[in-house]
């Protein structure tokens, strides 16, 4: 999403704190809201900048992210740096560090949003009608975060005002409220962006949020609510009237999406903003903005594109062979063979022929035939679904510029069909599936009832999305996570156990940090 990725000059946050656990944080600006929103340029620049908190450093919790929507589940295991642990065994604790981060992370996003909020208007006086646009922005912006914060941890707390100082204490430390109340903050949210934002976006405005997007998540949010845990399964109904607002030909034509003919074009870096993506969040790199997305580091095998990268998560081969060989996602999804580039990693060099080896579960390099990383232990193959470009010379780890991608079209399309079938509508449903399996060069499911198209479009969602912030959040609401951890091997686990299911597992604790600085917070009672 290139095209807003204007640095905003540190004017939003005028005298409030980024988090909760950090209260003594100094403002970011001591600018008054009266500058700031001095002219709709300024209310523009507010904006862009709620979008920039989704990708704006720290860049470890993307990452952190990651390992929480997309470990713990029957193919996840151990990269050779280990660093889904302990969340792929279920091993986590309350004060684990992952949960802080990426808490932090979206109440930052929600603070700006609701800066931009209680203050668009004042940006265009007598013309108030023309801030409901930057509104629309901010409240769908928020309410995706709280759509994150309430799949993640449950109930969470509600603010929905500016913080403007530390006195603001009834904010700050607000108590939790129910998952219900949470999701009713995301559908208010939604309904108010669907309505005032434009149809489609073109141009330096290409990537900014759309009707369009708010109906395709608005259709995600539906099937969610229809699931596990809340289980308002009237609700499926309503996840295929917003699906169908976006599907078709002639709705797809007006909202700008489709499916992209070639999958690995859909993450390619000069294809960024494609119609298949319905919203994601970019990241620019250049000499004054070093901090790009670290993932690519993270999860890349070494020498799949600059030498160094940690292979921090891993898959089971099992889910490899998931796909069939003619499947254009499997390759470009997981990494089994590859050459080695970049920088010279001990004795594998540029040029060296790596193979996932199956017996041994480690890379292999072909020339020496020692593993790659470590040889004392087993580990995953890699992840590999980003753009395999290296990272600009002399950049940091994090230095990469793929964008996050939050929602695809063909997640819509899958979303749509799994309704349909919790609808009584199969029929209807498997054009949907077999659409997808199309484009991917997958043999045409034959799956004609309720129960085998369930399994099918379940299947499908792994093939199709894996690595996409969604893993997690499907077994959730399918309630399948106990069917998850039995199906896991105790191989899966490096130098640990795997831990049995609890139906505690179903949510993640509210993080330690968060109990410790505020009162009136209390944790999830099964943690």
């Amino acid at each position: 999403m290139k095209g807003y990725n204007i640095l905003l000059p540190a004017l939003l946050l005028f005298g409030a704190v980024s988090c909760k656990d950090n209260l003594d944080e100094k403002p970011f600006s001591s600018l008054s809201k009266d500058v700031v929103f001095e002219n709709e340029e300024g209310l523009n620049q507010a904006t862009i900048g709620v979008y920039q908190t989704y990708t704006a450093p720290d860049f470890n919790d993307i990452s952190a992210r990651f390992t929480l929507t997309e470990t713990g589940h029957r193919y996840a295991t151990a990269g050779i740096g280990i660093g889904g642990d302990p969340y792929y065994r279920f091993g986590h604790l309350p004060n684990s560090g992952a949960f802080s981060a990426v808490w932090a992370r979206f109440y930052k996003i929600i603070f700006r949003a609701n800066i931009v909020i209680a203050n668009a208007k004042l940006a265009v006086p007598g013309e108030e009608a023309e801030a409901d646009p930057y509104i629309a922005e901010a409240r769908f912006l928020r309410g995706y975060a709280y759509f994150n914060l309430v799949r993640l941890f449950g109930d969470v707390p509600i603010i929905l005002e500016p913080i403007n100082s530390l006195k603001d204490t009834d904010l700050i430390f607000g108590a939790k409220k129910t998952a219900d109340e949470v999701y009713q903050v995301v559908l208010d949210d939604f309904a108010f962006a669907e309505t005032h934002l434009p149809d489609a976006r073109s141009g330096a405005e290409l990537g900014r949020v759309t009707a369009g997007t708010v109906k395709a998540m608005l259709g995600k949010v539906y099937l969610t609510m229809a699931g596990k845990p809340l289980a308002k399964t009237e609700n499926y109904q309503k996840a295929v009237d917003k699906l169908k607002e976006v599907t078709g030909a002639a709705n797809e034509a007006k909202y700008g999406f489709e499916l992209l003919a070639d999958f690995p074009s859909i993450f390619s870096l000069t294809n960024e903003r494609n119609a298949e993506i319905v919203l994601s969040f970019g990241y620019f790199i250049n000499s004054s903005n070093p901090n790009g997305n670290i993932l690519p580091f993270n999860l890349f095998p070494p020498g799949l594109v600059n030498g160094d990268e940690q292979t921090n998560y891993g898959l089971t081969y099992d889910f490899f062979k998931l796909f069939e060989p003619t499947d254009v996602r499997r390759d470009f999804t997981v990494v089994s063979k590859y050459v080695f580039k970049g920088t010279a990693r001990g004795e594998v060099q540029p040029g060296d022929s790596i193979v996932y080896d199956t017996l041994k579960a480690n890379y292999i390099n072909q020339r020496t035939k020692a593993s790659v990383g470590t040889g004392n232990y087993r580990y995953g193959i890699s992840f590999g679904k980003l753009a395999r470009v290296p990272r600009p010379a002399g950049a940091a780890v994090q230095g990469y510029s793929s964008d996050l991608i939050e929602l695809r079209f063909s997640d819509v399309l899958l979303c749509l069909a799994e309704a349909l079938v919790e609808t009584g509508k199969p029929a209807e449903a498997l054009p949907l599936l077999n659409r997808v399996r199309a484009r991917a060069k997958a043999t045409a499911s034959k799956a004609t009832s309720v129960a085998d198209l369930r399994v099918a479009i379940r299947k499908e969602r792994r093939l199709e999305l894996s690595g996409e912030f969604n893993t997690v959040f499907d077994i959730r609401r399918w309630g399948t996570l106990s069917e998850e951890i039995a199906a896991m091997s105790p191989d899966q686990i490096v130098d640990n156990i795997l831990l049995p299911y609890t139906a505690k597992l179903e949510l993640y604790p509210i993080p330690q940090s968060q109990i410790d600085a505020n009162p009136n917070l209390v944790q999830h009672p099964l943690w």
